[in-house]
């Protein structure tokens, strides 16, 4: 892992996710740490104060990752730019909850070029505001 660069919590029960991510970002100069449970991901927040959160949307339950984007917007100790991430589409989602939760979301599988564009968008954003 790089010892300098912008640092990225991945929140996701899927280990082998871990291994992807990292591939994808650690070479660009992104420091990667990641977990596997909600409070974990919630203390790791508070603990190493990541610059972007990677969150997987399902987690133990269907809805489990919005709830944790909701606190992370909600709480100012844990605020931070949010990147939901599911196998399940839910851009279109019609009562406009995912867009309130976070600043981008990306569909699994996971592209490459799509993951890196997003990571390198959100934070170019973040001193314009762009938080969840």
């Amino acid at each position: 892992m790089p010892t300098t660069g912008p640092l990225v919590l991945l929140i996701d029960d899927d280990t082998d996710m871990h291994d992807v991510v990292r591939l994808v970002l650690e070479p660009m100069g992104y420091r990667v740490l990641a977990c596997t449970t909600a409070s974990e991901g919630l203390a790791l927040i508070r603990a190493a104060q990541p610059d972007l959160v990677l969150l997987d949307v399902m987690l133990t339950t269907p809805t489990e990752g919005l709830e944790v984007a909701a606190q992370v917007r909600d709480d100012p100790a844990l605020r931070r730019p949010v990147i939901l991430i599911s196998s399940v589409p839910l851009a279109d989602r019609e009562d406009g909850t995912v867009g309130k939760l976070c600043a981008r979301f990306l569909e699994k599988p996971l592209d490459a070029q799509q993951l890196r564009g997003a990571v390198a968008a959100v934070l170019r954003n973040v001193g314009g505001g762009a938080l969840c």
